[in-house]
């Protein structure tokens, strides 16, 4: 499944832009005490890198560094990926209210409203949260919460308790699902689908 294919590439695009670092040490701090971050940076702007061309783009209004656990957060999160292939096209951007990376245990989680665009495949996927496992190569939605894919086709599908496993590229959802599906040269295939 295309649509599939594009959650596998986004999703391998927010791992590689959430691999961006700094260390520093600031010594431990007393063990009762809510942790504190190594680094707090407001209307932050980080760019990646790749064979002397720029991939990734990050901006957020908040970003902060809790370095001894390796875990940042974020808020008012916006991201752009670029083609590697030496056009320099984009090729996909997002945003999120909420951004937490936890890299010791390769977990990901966007939310406070989440919005991809896949420019390549011309898909749309918009979701309250999403969370990525690294480890299992699962994408997941909220168990409740109404995620949506959009084509430039017109096809258009909307249900509760996504998920999709990018290795093997393919998604589902658990229930109340609806919309329409379109095949090059037809018209939608398929309306008010419910599980």
């Amino acid at each position: 499944m295309r649509a599939a294919t594009a959650l596998l590439r986004i999703s391998s695009g927010i791992a590689s832009m959430l691999f961006l670092s700094c260390s520093f040490d600031y010594g431990n701090g007393a063990a009762d005490t809510a942790p504190v971050p190594g680094l707090v940076m407001e209307t932050a702007r980080a760019e990646r890198y790749e064979n002397s061309r720029l991939s990734v783009v990050i901006e957020a209004d908040v970003l902060e560094m809790y370095d001894t656990d390796r875990i940042w957060s974020g808020s008012g999160v916006y991201f752009l990926q670029y083609a590697q292939d030496g056009t320099g096209l984009l090729e996909a951007e997002g945003s999120a209210g909420l951004l937490l990376v936890e890299d010791a245990k390769k977990r990901y989680t966007l939310g406070g409203g989440t919005r991809f665009r896949y420019y390549p495949d011309g898909i749309t996927l918009a979701a309250p949260d999403l969370r990525w496992d690294k480890s299992s190569s699962l994408l997941q939605g909220p168990e409740d919460g109404m995620v949506l894919l959009e084509k430039d086709d017109g096809s258009r599908v909307e249900g509760r308790g996504f998920s999709a496993d990018t290795l093997e590229r393919s998604y589902r959802f658990g229930s109340s699902v609806s919309g329409a599906m379109t095949r090059a040269g037809d018209t939608a295939l398929e309306e008010g689908v419910d599980e």
